[in-house]
């Protein structure tokens, strides 16, 4: 089967499979029967899980997205990107928005069910997610990323600093590291007006409060590496 992935080059395949069964409208289990794979069998592919997989299986997700066997197993070596804890984003979100009984009704999902999302008991399945990206006009891809980011840190699995945080923290360890050393004098005399971060300083922290905490480890142990390199 030769095929050309139009998906981002890094994007894992958990990610992939929970947005296809979002895209469907559908639940995992749902999703696992039209794709004939097992339930268990997929949700270990969406944590990540999966060493060793049947190439029968590898070809019943090749044709489900569309994608070559080569491409499925090298996103199966891909972290998602770490992401806020879908808790904390929910609440956030209904904040700005509205209320819960609105969300209940223009999602169709239960109340119940988004008192255990809003206090963190579990986490919508593939169909909900999909419902409430709609509502909120987030990008489905990102919900993807965010739900299975969450299970993955859930049940004591790695995820990847995402690539913006990456970048601006790089970014900013590269600018700091220009910066000539200034004297103990001049600091002294300049440190009364040192009342607070910079700017820029201030978006970084408040992308790294962002985060999951253990996106926020994984953001501290790049900076010190980078530090260590140095």
């Amino acid at each position: 089967m030769t095929t050309t992935s139009t998906y981002p080059e890094k994007l894992p395949l958990s990610v992939l499979l929970f947005h296809a069964a979002m895209e469907r409208r559908e639940s995992i289990n749902t999703f696992s029967d039209v794709i004939g794979v097992g339930t268990i069998s997929l949700r270990q592919f969406i944590l990540g899980k999966t060493q060793r997989p049947r190439q029968k299986t590898i070809d019943r997700i090749c044709e489900m997205l569309n994608i070559s066997a080569d491409d499925v197993r090298g996103r199966m070596d891909y972290l998602p990107e770490a992401a806020p804890t879908f808790s904390e984003w929910l609440q956030d979100q209904i904040r700005q928005w509205g209320t819960r009984s609105k969300l209940a009704k223009q999602t169709g999902i239960s109340d119940g069910a988004l008192r255990n999302y809003l206090n963190g008991r579990t986490l919508p399945d593939a169909d909900q997610a999909m419902s409430i990206a709609e509502v909120f006009q987030i990008d489905s891809l990102k919900m993807a990323n965010m739900i299975v980011s969450n299970h993955v840190v859930e049940n004591g699995g790695k995820v990847a600093v995402p690539a913006t945080a990456e970048a601006e923290v790089a970014e900013a360890v590269a600018v700091a590291a220009s910066v000539e050393p200034v004297s103990s004098e001049a600091a002294s005399s300049i440190a009364p007006l040192a009342t607070g971060l910079s700017g820029d300083e201030d978006h970084l922290v408040a992308l790294w409060r962002k985060l999951h905490p253990q996106g926020r480890r994984a953001t501290v142990q790049y900076i010190a590496t980078l530090l260590a390199e140095g």
